[in-house]
């Protein structure tokens, strides 16, 4: 059986199309059907109202954002999910076109962009609404249509080249990463092009055609949108949102060079999972490239996409997932070195027939084997578990209540339900951090105050619960409440904050909450990332404590140590459980 496609003409054509609609249908299967944790609730909420999230704004995620709201598929969340899965399967389908031009051989490409399509990091981010799979989307465009433009050294396509790099910076600024190997191979190609001053200025006028979807940010919050995070309509707030200097200077530079050592051997271990040994055949790609520029420009991918996640950010990456570019470059080097061993010849005879006609079809399977590794982790179609611990924190308080949230898995998912699904707008609803839901009493042009934030917020907070009836908080750990002038009730996955004197009052008043609350997704298994864990392990440890501080011991152990032993690498948890 020969799959050459010199003599299948169809094949080629047939690739894109068939991976896309592989993988696709995959990660509409797995997808998680309503809001997921981490950032997911903040995005969708932005793009739904139009608005500005955590810096550096990802106006254009808004914008793409905003249009998958709008169809009519399910909810509101999972229309952005379905984004995620959509540019994650387009990434997929040019990552195999990008292979196919440089090498013959459908089966390897077929089977290298399914295993970048089935590769754990990249299949879980299809799953929920977040900004990497059309980050991916952009890199394999990038290094398309640099392709494309080396075909002819024309200027045309170098302008288009520019403007949609500048117009990928809208959805994340880790791109510019990609600018050592992608300037190297521009100038190792034609230096000319860039030291003319004509190209020079009609290339960076490109950029910044591109790059001007930033304006979205002041538009917006002048337009009053509902999210407008760091409030970006003057000058000096607009540069320092874009540029992230409210949290960068402490991540750059900042760790111990045995913290950057573990990190390192992290990215290691993380780039090794998604394509386990068949590595080698990205190796063997690498040195059958055609030339050193074409070595050093996947090298330079490689090693700058390593250096941003080492040294210019500390999420952990069981958190964020910082190296899909590494990860396109090694299925796009994968299919290079399929792409070689397929062209082996045996000088027997009858191996030849064998090798034709069974091993070299049995290639085209490679990717069973990441779809059957990954499913279990990545299928997240029974995982309502933000969506519920959010909603059973809306019914933990009475009408009208003053509810003060902390905490991104809690402020996310609090605010897509507010936002997006109108959830009880009876509720005065603030944030601790002074991000989304403004807290009152603090304003512009009001009197200044001197000292820490914390003492500010500690305040704050002590205003509202001596001036509204009935004032709860939404964090997980109460310790983070501190300093205060009140005593916290628990009240389900919440705490009502009283005065001292009224303590005894607000006790005889309390209602059991845990009798109203949603309990699926905690109950059902599925596979929990870090984050899932965690807040699972919450909703258990909340249920266990309250049962322990009510007298009944015997009963609260046991969902303790189920939240122990879901969590079982959340040491804030476990520290909770110890004290």
């Amino acid at each position: 059986m020969d799959l050459n496609p010199s003599q299948h003409n169809r094949l080629p054509a047939l690739a894109g199309p068939a991976v896309f609609v592989i993988s696709f249908f995959v990660y509409l299967l797995t997808a998680s059907p309503t809001v997921y944790l981490g950032d997911s609730g903040e995005f969708i909420a932005a793009a739904f109202c139009l608005g500005n999230p955590h810096n550096s704004g990802y106006p254009l995620y808004a914008l793409a954002g905003k249009m998958f709201s709008l169809i009519p598929i399910g909810n509101v969340a999972f229309r952005l999910n379905l984004m995620s899965a959509f540019f994650g399967a387009m990434t997929v389908w040019l990552t195999c076109r990008i292979i196919m031009k440089t090498t013959p051989s459908f089966v390897a490409a077929f089977s290298a962009a399914l295993l970048l399509a089935f590769s754990s990091t990249l299949w879980m981010q299809t799953s929920c609404a977040e900004v990497y799979t059309f980050h991916a989307f952009f890199v394999a465009l990038i290094i398309t249509i640099l392709f494309w433009w080396h075909e002819t050294r024309s200027l045309d396509r170098l302008l288009l080249f520019s403007f949609v790099v500048g117009l990928s910076f809208g959805n994340h600024m880790q791109t510019v990463m990609l600018a050592p190997a992608v300037l190297a191979f521009i100038i190792w190609s034609d230096r000319k092009v860039l030291f003319n001053v004509r190209n020079f200025l009609l290339l960076g006028f490109f950029f910044a055609l591109g790059l001007s979807v930033y304006l979205y940010l002041p538009i917006r919050t002048h337009a009053g949108a509902a999210i407008h995070w760091g409030e970006p309509d003057t000058l000096q707030r607009f540069i320092q949102h874009v540029g992230a200097s409210e949290h960068r200077h402490r991540y750059v530079l900042t760790k111990s060079w045995g913290t950057y050592g573990m990190r390192f051997l992290d990215v290691i271990r993380e780039m090794y999972l998604q394509y386990n040994l068949l590595w080698v055949f990205a190796v063997i790609g690498w040195i059958k490239q055609k030339g050193l520029k074409e070595k050093a420009f996947w090298i330079f991918i490689l090693a700058f996409d390593a250096i941003y996640t080492i040294f210019l950010n500390l999420v952990p990456l069981k958190i964020t997932p910082f190296q899909i570019p590494s990860y396109i470059a090694g299925a796009i080097l994968i299919g290079g070195g399929l792409s070689h061993t397929l062209k082996y010849r045996f000088t027997s005879p009858a191996m030849g027939r064998i090798w034709a006609r069974c091993i070299k079809p049995a290639f085209l399977f490679l990717p069973v084997i990441p779809l059957s590794m990954n499913l279990y982790k990545c299928d997240q179609h029974r995982n309502y578990t933000a969506y519920e611990y959010a909603a059973n924190i809306f019914r933990s308080i009475p009408a009208k209540a003053t509810l003060l949230v902390g905490g991104d898995n809690i402020l996310f998912p609090a605010a897509y339900l507010r936002l997006v699904e109108n959830a009880r707008q009876d509720v005065a609803l603030y944030d601790r951090h002074h991000l989304f839901f403004k807290l009152p009493f603090l304003h512009r042009g009001g009197h200044g105050f001197s000292g820490k934030w914390k003492e500010l917020e500690s305040l704050v907070e002590t205003q509202l619960v001596k001036t509204r009836e009935n004032t709860y908080m939404a964090v997980f750990d109460e310790k983070t409440i501190l300093p205060r002038q009140f005593d916290l009730i628990p009240v389900g996955l919440v705490f009502r904050a009283v005065p001292a004197e009224n303590i005894e009052e607000a006790l005889q008043q309390q209602k059991p909450s845990w009798p109203y609350y949603m309990i699926t997704s905690f109950n059902t298994s599925f596979y929990r990332d870090f984050m899932n864990r965690s807040v699972t392990g919450y909703f258990f440890l909340k249920m266990g404590k309250e049962l322990v501080l009510a007298g009944k011991k015997s009963l609260g152990t046991g969902p303790i140590r189920k939240a122990s032993a879901i969590a079982y690498d959340d040491q804030v948890l476990h520290r909770d459980i110890a004290t």
